[in-house]
């Protein structure tokens, strides 16, 4: 039996009251605290923002008077440090709805872009050339898209976001390829190793269409196995202004890429064009004798093609994720000048050979370093004192990053 002194239950009882009122305290207090409120967040989890930055400097052995390289959209000033490309891009992936925004500016920019129409008020070269993508797409079936918007260009090995190439710079017969096309394409895999994609475009490397008709271009694609596969890019479309007669351009484009090992790859890449000739006029002063209101030219429609050719041959050695050693060696024929204009006798007649390493331990960051060495049958390349080459070295220091 517990005893309990009369001395002590007083204090006890004191105890008691005291703890009891330090706990209602607390939780008066702790009632009076507001609980944080949680907001929702509006935008789809899909949604991932990014940007990408690509600076370089180029040294030109020649030492041109011109700043500015012929024949390349890449790298294309001389003996200056600037901006090759550089965007800001909103990119969403929902089960049955997709798209790309992405803004950009740079020399490849003003470039790229150079050949769009700049008189038209409501779509001109100032209005579209800071738009890279700006597409949305819908799901039709499993594995079935169809985009409309502008987009990436189909045909070709390179990208023209730097950073996903083997060298810095661009290949000869990618950069007279189209890097965007505006129009619609339809995307679907018919099996695990077989995909297809068929567009229907404004034309070759356009956003303000020339003229009223429209280009289609398709590409099928082969995963032969993991380490190989075959791609093969077609385009077809009239390439001549509405006051002209129509100059049908056909291109083919053929890759093949090998991934022997995980250190070492090979892509080879083998291009075919031809373009309609352009209308004649002949000169026939006796049509004049014959219908006084006929003039003294008739003109005539071509049934010639100019045709021009590619080959470009790629290697790359891997060490882990600290270097890369990149080879190119590519051929360009265009007799004709159909592509490139050279005013000479020989045409665009010219070898590429490029070197690049790359520095690879600041992933997402990229360093690279390039030798590029071009030589031409006729002397196309500027020199200093308005003088013109056959060769063309160019030395190329780049940094790019990309979030």
């Amino acid at each position: 039996m517990i005893k309990i002194h009369n001395f002590n239950f007083p204090i006890l009882l004191f105890g008691l009251f005291f703890s009891f009122s330090l706990l209602n305290a607390e939780d008066t207090k702790t009632q009076g605290i507001e609980k944080p409120v949680s907001i929702q967040n509006p935008l789809p989890a899909s949604l991932k923002f990014g940007a990408f930055v690509d600076t370089y400097y180029s040294h030109n052995s020649n030492h041109p008077l011109s700043k500015e390289r012929q024949y390349t959209t890449q790298a294309v000033r001389n003996d200056e440090f600037n901006i090759n490309l550089g965007f800001v891009d909103a990119k969403w992936q929902e089960d049955k709805i997709r798209g790309r925004l992405a803004f950009q500016f740079g020399t490849s920019v003003n470039t790229n872009y150079a050949a769009e129409a700049s008189k038209d008020v409501s779509s001109n070269q100032n209005s579209v050339k800071h738009i890279q993508e700006a597409y949305i797409g819908f799901k039709l079936a499993k594995d079935t898209w169809l985009d409309a918007g502008i987009y990436f260009g189909h045909i070709g090995h390179e990208s023209w976001i730097s950073s996903d190439n083997w060298n810095y710079t661009r290949a000869l017969a990618l950069d007279y390829v189209p890097y965007y096309s505006s129009g619609v394409r339809l995307t679907t895999k018919f099996t695990d190793k077989f995909q297809f994609q068929f567009h229907v475009m404004n034309g070759w490397q356009n956003i303000t269409d020339q003229n009223k008709d429209k280009s289609l271009g398709t590409q099928f694609k082969f995963l032969l196995t993991p380490n190989f596969t075959i791609t093969a890019n077609q385009f077809a479309g009239n390439e001549a202004p509405d006051y002209e007669r129509k100059q049908t351009r056909f291109y083919n484009n053929t890759i093949l890429e090998w991934k022997v090992l995980d250190w070492l790859s090979f892509a080879l890449s083998g291009d075919l064009g031809a373009q309609k000739v352009k209308e004649s006029f002949q000169y026939e002063p006796w049509w004049k004798e014959i219908n006084p209101t006929l003039g003294i030219y008739t003109n005539r429609e071509s049934r010639v093609y100019n045709q021009w050719y590619h080959g470009t041959f790629w290697a790359s050695f891997r060490y882990d994720d600290l270097y890369r050693l990149s080879f190119r060696v590519e051929r360009f024929y265009d007799p004709k000048q159909v592509m490139a204009t050279t005013y000479t006798r020989n045409g665009f007649m010219t070898n590429g050979y490029t070197v690049t390493f790359d520095l690879l331990h600041w992933n997402p960051g990229l360093i690279r370093f390039e030798m590029i060495q071009r030589e031409s049958m006729d002397p196309v390349f500027e020199t200093d004192k308005s003088k013109h080459t056959r060769v063309e070295r160019l030395f190329v220091v780049a940094a790019s990053v990309r979030y």
